[in-house]
């Protein structure tokens, strides 16, 4: 391999294991922590990680309702402590998407240590405070996985129930997460033009575009939060706990809040924050940068008995030839799924963790499903070969333990603007604290 293709492209992978594993355990029990954490300070019904899922239609079809009003259906049919359901989803959601994860990573040959880092889940697993992001990376995964079928398939009934299957999958994953339209379409869509034209293109956007419209015109207000909100006055009744009594929750509440305003908090939670301007803005580089380091080098964490090869080396001639990960395809999808995020990423949100999850997660299963993905915009790849030769040029970025310090040490925040508090360090000295 030339020095041109480890700075710039495939890259063999580093042999050491020790180090990346002892991130893997040092993650597992930050994570068993989380889960202890969760299970003894269960959240009220007025918080975010539960009042979110309350939204429902019973004032009328608005966003984010879909979840809220099979929840009511069924709580009409049979009763149940529905603040107790919502809390323990994690528990299914975050096995399934990290099973769908490490499936994803075993066939592409890529070590699955950066699964358990904060930029992509770690710290925050089986957490309800991500509330709907487990469900909604599982909905894109498989939206990406029938497209890509869709293209593939010459069946004609195949196709079409292919074809179906993605329209509905992708109407509930829009009614259930409206921000949902920024992780899972536009790469998707782009990808598709790319290698099929845009007679196809049109056919896989035009309903999901029509079923976003109505939805992001749907957004509710005042009246309309406090109808909803009453509307489950039955379960807070027969299964009391604080936050049923008071006041709007706030996941309900956020209906009624202006447009501009929000977009206004938004800006202000995940860029200003409480330390000095300076500390933050340098945080917020050190996590993006961080986050892309961990991304584009993931080849480095190797650990033991994980397969070397990718599942389609033995068909690829030569036989069995060294593994090779492609860090610029990876570099440039990144970046890519990164712009089309930018909304969630300033006025949508201030949900960093949240956000960078998001990204990194949809990239993975994008470059599974559509490796001609890597290469979609050329100014995108001007960038990747600009940066990516910084990893090569300096041996201490090659290091596992230079990886292990960056995966331990970025700050990303569940919200707001970062804090050094926000690492694993961090989180960890609070724990032992």
């Amino acid at each position: 391999m030339t020095h041109s293709e480890q700075n710039l492209g495939g890259r063999n992978a580093a042999p050491s294991t020790f180090l990346p594993t002892a991130l893997v355990l040092v993650m597992l029990v930050l994570i068993a922590k989380h889960v202890q954490w969760a299970l003894a300070y269960a959240d009220d019904y007025s918080m975010y990680s539960v009042s979110d899922w309350l939204i429902n239609y019973e004032a009328g079809f608005v966003r984010r309702g879909l979840l809220g009003q099979l929840l009511f259906d069924a709580y009409q049919l049979w009763p149940f402590n529905v603040r107790v359901f919502i809390l323990s989803l994690p528990l299914v959601f975050s096995p399934l998407l990290f099973a769908l994860l490490f499936k994803v990573f075993y066939k592409e040959g890529w070590p699955p240590t950066v699964v358990f880092t904060v930029c992509c889940m770690g710290a925050f697993s089986f957490s309800p405070a991500v509330r709907r992001d487990y469900l909604v990376l599982i909905m894109a995964g498989l939206i990406f996985f029938l497209v890509s079928r869709w293209l593939s398939t010459k069946g004609r009934g195949r196709r079409t129930a292919l074809f179906v299957a993605f329209t509905m999958l992708s109407f509930v994953l829009v009614l259930c997460y409206e921000p949902a339209v920024f992780i899972a379409f536009p790469l998707l869509f782009l990808a598709v033009k790319k290698e099929y034209g845009l007679r196809r293109t049109l056919l896989l956007a035009m309903p999901v575009v029509f079923v976003c419209a109505v939805v992001f015109l749907s957004r509710g207000g005042t009246a309309m939060a406090e109808t909803i909100w009453q509307s489950w006055s039955p379960c807070f009744q027969r299964f009391p706990f604080p936050g049923g009594d008071g006041s709007v929750g706030l996941g309900v509440g956020a209906l009624g809040w202006d447009m501009l305003p929000t977009f206004s908090f938004h800006l202000r939670m995940a860029y200003i924050g409480t330390d000095p301007l300076w500390l933050t803005a340098l945080l917020i580089v050190y996590m993006l940068a961080g986050t892309y380091y961990l991304v584009v080098n993931l080849d480095v964490a190797m650990i033991p008995f994980w397969p070397k090869l990718p599942a389609h080396a033995a068909t690829t001639p030569p036989f069995g030839h060294p593994y090779v990960f492609d860090a610029r395809g990876m570099g440039n999808v990144l970046l890519l799924q990164f712009l089309a995020m930018l909304p969630m990423f300033t006025v949508l949100s201030c949900d960093w963790g949240r956000n960078i999850c998001l990204c990194t997660v949809s990239t993975f299963f994008l470059l599974h499903f559509f490796p001609n993905a890597t290469a979609l915009l050329p100014y995108i790849d001007k960038v990747t070969t600009r940066l990516l030769p910084i990893f090569g040029r300096f041996r201490l970025f090659r290091s596992p333990l230079f990886y292990v310090f960056v995966a331990l040490t970025v700050p990303m925040p569940l919200s707001e603007a970062p804090r050094l508090a926000d690492s694993v360090v961090g989180i960890f000295l609070i724990l032992l604290s």
